[in-house]
């Protein structure tokens, strides 16, 4: 399947990995390591873009980034190139250092920017030999606690859907961080539309009307309001719709409100803290709902629910 052209417009929120070419080492010390975000806050300042979180891993980088007037491409030439000329000059070698194409998923921000920075800072907890992410030195996790960074990094907006105070928010962040700390790998992150989006069908919509380009887009599922997804679940999963809603750890209610805060993410569009406000929990506790559900998912029944929304 040939790969679709990339979608750029001001106000794009990414997901960027770039990896080692063959998975090579790209940073070999910490200098290496202080020269790439040296470039990465040189072009930050350069072309104005947003850098919501980054980390740095033996042989490959992820970054989160909303652009401004300069598109994601310009930006990312510029930074992967001035790093392959000072690899190849300091370790006397030729050619590519990264991988073909870094791969940048179109993100819905208001959806998956919260859970996006925890699943990057937990990455150093994830390699072979893992690494405390508290501690790691080589991502934005040290901004988002009140700690110095050699990239100016933007913490408001997801501390600020954590609390209205930066102390508290900064706590709240860092429970964040622990109660998710044994996800493992979130393959759902990956788990894109089209080659190039992460979020449900309302968003693709946007994203089309707003780059202005025909293009043959699939999109999945059904559009579903909140209300419908209560009741059609709660027929599905034999549950009262109410505990659906409520508080109450029963089993049977906990899975089922787990489907209800995927679907209504994936379905109807809605965001954490809408979620949130809608089932009187916080951020943090609606994202481990969404997490639970997507390592788990029940295909069928989310097939036949499907199918009454059709209807």
């Amino acid at each position: 399947m040939s790969r679709k052209p990339r979608v750029e417009f001001a106000g794009a929120f990414y997901h960027v990995i770039s990896r080692g070419n063959q998975r090579q080492t790209i940073f070999h010390s910490d200098a290496d390591r202080g020269y790439y975000l040296d470039r990465l806050e040189h072009y930050r300042e350069r072309y104005g873009f947003t850098l919501y979180a980054y980390v740095l891993m033996t042989n490959h980088v992820h970054l989160l980034v909303e652009t401004g007037r300069v598109p994601l491409s310009k930006i990312m030439q510029g930074l992967q190139f001035t790093y392959t000329r000072y690899y190849n000059r300091k370790y006397d070698k030729v050619g590519h250092l990264f991988q073909g194409r870094y791969k940048a998923i179109l993100c819905d921000r208001e959806s998956y920017l919260l859970e996006l920075v925890r699943y990057l800072h937990l990455n150093p907890a994830r390699m072979r030999h893992p690494v405390d992410p508290w501690r790691y030195r080589w991502s934005s996790h040290g901004a988002y606690v009140g700690k110095g960074s050699a990239v100016k990094v933007e913490t408001s907006l997801v501390l600020g859907q954590l609390g209205k105070v930066v102390g508290r928010a900064r706590r709240a962040y860092l429970r964040f961080m622990a109660e998710g700390r044994d996800l493992g790998h979130q393959v759902n992150y990956y788990q894109i539309v089209d080659q190039r989006f992460l979020g449900d069908e309302r968003f693709v919509e946007r994203i089309d009307q707003r780059s202005h380009r025909e293009r043959e887009i699939e999109v999945p599922g059904p559009r579903a309001s909140f209300s419908d997804l209560v009741r059609l679940l709660a027929q599905e999963c034999r549950v009262n719709g109410q505990d659906l809603v409520r508080a109450g750890r029963k089993r049977q209610w906990v899975r089922a409100r787990s489907m209800l805060v995927y679907l209504a993410r994936q379905w109807g569009g809605m965001s954490v803290k809408e979620l949130g406000r809608r089932l009187d929990r916080d951020p943090s506790i609606v994202s481990r709902l969404y997490a639970a559900y997507a390592a788990s998912r029940d295909v069928k029944a989310e097939s036949r629910l499907a199918k009454q929304f059709q209807q």
